[in-house]
C-alpha cells in the first residue's frame, strides 16, 4: 500500500531525575527501581462496546478512508472485565492503564443525572482492579467525545463541561484512583480529526479549527487538574499524595527524509517541538512558540502562566520514528511539511517493520525520554506497543524498549511505570482490527488467550529487570506477518 503520509501533522499547531538501579543483578542485563508500575493499557471505545453516544461511533459508518469495522465488535470489556483483569494479574502487573466514556456515565449531558449502573460498573471495574493488586491510572478522554457536545472541542462550553467532567470523576472514584491522564495524544486528536480527516469530525486541512482545538484542549486540561486537585483528596495508595495528573503525550524521533537536506532539516525541528513539546512547555512553563522559530523570545510567548505547573508527571507513549519531507523552501512555519511513518524504506531508512509498516526504532526511545529532563518531573511511559498478530516480534520489542527504559533510569531520569499498549487486541480507530496490539488475543467467540509475548512481559515483571538471556532467545525481528492499513 502506499506511503502513510500524515499530511501536516502537528504543523497546523498554533500556537527529575531518578535514583540509579546500581549494579544489574546477576542474570539481568538492566534492572528497575522498587515499586516500578508495570502494566497494559486500553481505552473505553477500543475495547467495551456499546458506546454510541460518542462522535466515534457515528463516524464509523460516514468515514471515506476508515475500515468500516464496528467498535461494538470488540473485546467488549465492559461484560469481560473480570477476565482480563485476571490475565493482567496472572501476568504478574501490579497496574492497569483504563478509562471512563464520559459519555456512557452521562448520556444526555453535565446538567443530567449520571447513568446510576454505568457509575456502579466502573467501580466494580476500579474495585476489581485492586483487589488483584493493579493499581488503576485513569484516562477522562480518549478520542471520543459525547455527541450532545455539538461541536466536540470547538464548543464554547467544552472546556468548561470538561472541567465538571473531571470533576465529578475525582468526587466519585478518588477513593479508588490516584493516576489521572487528562487527555490522550491530544496532538494526534487535532491532526486526524482537523488536518487529515479520518476521525471525527472528519475535517481536512481544517486550520482554524486545528487551532482553537489546541487551544481548547490546553484550557480543559488546566482546569481538570485543578478540579482533579480539589476532589480528590483520598491517598488511595499510601504514597502520600492523594492524586497525580497528566496527559499522555504522543512522542516521536523526527528526522529529515534526506540526510543533511537543510529545508528537510528544518521542518522536522519544527514538527518534533510541535508534536513532542508545545503541550509540556505550556502546562509546565507556561510559555508557547508562537511563531515557530524554536525559540520563547518574542512577544507574548511566555504570557501563557495561567497554563503552567498543571502537570504532576509527563505521561507518553513512544511509536517509534517519522521522517520529515519539507514543503518549498521558505515556506512560512507551521505548515512546513509531510510527516511519513510507514514503509521507510521506500525513502532509504532500513529497519524492521510492524504489521502496520511503521519502523520498529528502539534506539530513537532514549533520545525521546533524554528531551523530557529539562521539565523535571517524572515520567510514566502510559503506552509503547506494536501491531504484531503473529507474535514474532512482540518479544524482542518489549526487551529491546524497556532496555532503553532501563539505560534512562541509570542516566537519572526519573521514569515510575511502563504500560503496554495494550492489554487485549481492540478496535485501532480508522485501521480497525486488522492491527493486533494485544498481550491478549482473542477469537469469535471473544475467548481470551495470552501470546507468548505476555509471558515475556511476565518474566521481566517478575524479576523486576530484563533477563539476559532473553536477547539470545529473541535474537531479531521476523518479517510481518500481516499488511494492515495504512491509517
Amino acid at each position: 500500500m502506499a506511503v502513510m503520509r500524515w499530511l501536516l501533522l502537528l504543523t497546523a499547531v498554533a500556537c527529575g531525575g531518578g535514583g540509579s538501579t546500581g549494579t544489574p543483578d546477576a542474570g539481568l542485563a538492566a534492572t528497575f527501581p522498587a515499586g516500578f508500575h508495570w502494566g497494559a493499557a486500553s481505552a473505553p471505545y477500543q475495547v467495551e462496546g456499546g458506546l454510541h453516544g460518542t462522535d466515534w461511533y457515528a463516524f464509523e459508518s460516514s468515514c471515506g478512508p476508515c475500515s468500516h469495522e464496528h467498535a461494538d465488535d470488540g473485546p467488549d470489556f465492559w461484560n469481560r472485565w473480570q477476565t482480563d483483569l485476571d490475565l493482567a494479574r496472572d501476568g504478574k502487573h501490579n497496574s492497569i492503564r483504563l478509562g471512563l466514556d464520559w459519555s456512557r456515565v452521562f448520556p444526555d449531558g453535565m446538567d443530567q443525572p449520571a447513568d446510576a449502573a454505568a457509575v456502579q460498573r466502573y467501580h466494580d471495574i476500579l474495585r476489581g482492579a485492586r483487589d488483584r493488586g493493579l493499581r488503576p491510572l485513569v484516562t477522562l478522554h480518549h478520542f471520543a467525545t459525547p455527541t450532545w457536545l455539538p461541536g466536540a472541542w470547538l464548543h464554547a462550553q467544552a472546556a468548561t463541561s470538561f472541567e465538571a467532567w473531571a470533576r465529578w470523576a475525582a468526587q466519585e472514584y478518588g477513593g479508588e484512583v490516584d493516576w489521572w491522564v487528562t487527555l490522550n495524544e491530544p496532538i494526534v486528536y487535532v491532526t486526524f480529526g482537523y488536518l487529515l480527516g479520518s476521525w471525527p469530525p472528519g475535517h481536512v486541512a481544517d486550520l482554524a479549527s486545528a487551532l482553537a482545538v489546541v487551544d481548547a484542549l490546553l484550557d480543559g486540561h488546566a482546569r481538570a487538574y485543578d478540579a482533579i486537585h480539589a476532589a480528590d483528596t483520598v491517598d488511595a495508595d499510601g504514597d502520600g499524595r492523594a492524586a497525580w495528573v497528566s496527559i499522555a503525550s504522543h512522542q516521536r524521533v523526527y528526522r529529515g527524509k534526506v540526510p543533511g537536506d537543510a529545508n528537510d532539516t528544518r521542518a522536522a525541528a519544527i514538527l518534533q517541538s510541535l508534536g513532542n513539546r508545545l503541550f509540556f512547555d505550556a502546562l509546565v512553563f507556561g510559555k508557547r512558540d508562537t511563531n515557530y522559530d524554536l525559540d520563547f523570545d518574542d512577544p507574548g510567548e511566555r504570557d501563557f502562566t495561567h497554563l503552567a505547573n498543571r502537570l504532576d508527571y509527563l505521561g507518553i507513549n513512544y511509536y517509534g520514528i517519522a521522517l520529515v519531507e519539507s514543503f518549498a523552501p521558505g515556506t512560512p512555519p507551521p505548515l512546513v511539511g509531510t510527516l511519513l511513518l510507514a514503509d521507510l524504506g521506500a525513502y532509504g531508512f532500513v529497519s524492521p517493520v510492524t504489521d502496520m509498516g511503521w519502523a520498529i526504532y528502539p534506539e530513537g526511545f532514549g533520545p525521546v525520554l533524554e528531551e523530557l529532563r529539562q521539565y523535571g518531573l517524572p515520567v510514566v511511559i502510559t503506552e509503547n506497543g506494536i501491531a504484531d498478530a503473529d507474535d514474532n516480534q512482540r518479544p524482542r520489542f518489549l526487551i529491546d524498549h524497556l532496555k532503553a527504559v532501563a539505560d534512562a533510569i541509570e542516566s537519572g531520569i526519573d521514569i515510575r511505570g511502563y504500560y503496554h499498549w495494550a492489554l487485549t487486541d481492540n478496535f485501532e480507530w480508522a485501521a480497525g482490527f486488522c492491527p493486533k496490539f494485544g498481550l491478549i488475543a482473542y477469537d469469535s467467540a471473544r475467548v481470551r488467550k495470552a501470546r507468548a509475548s505476555a509471558d515475556v512481559y511476565r518474566r521481566i515483571i517478575e524479576a523486576n529487570g530484563i533477563p539476559a538471556d532473553l536477547f539470545d532467545h529473541y535474537p531479531g525481528y521476523p518479517e510481518p506477518g500481516l499488511s494492515c492499513p495504512r491509517f
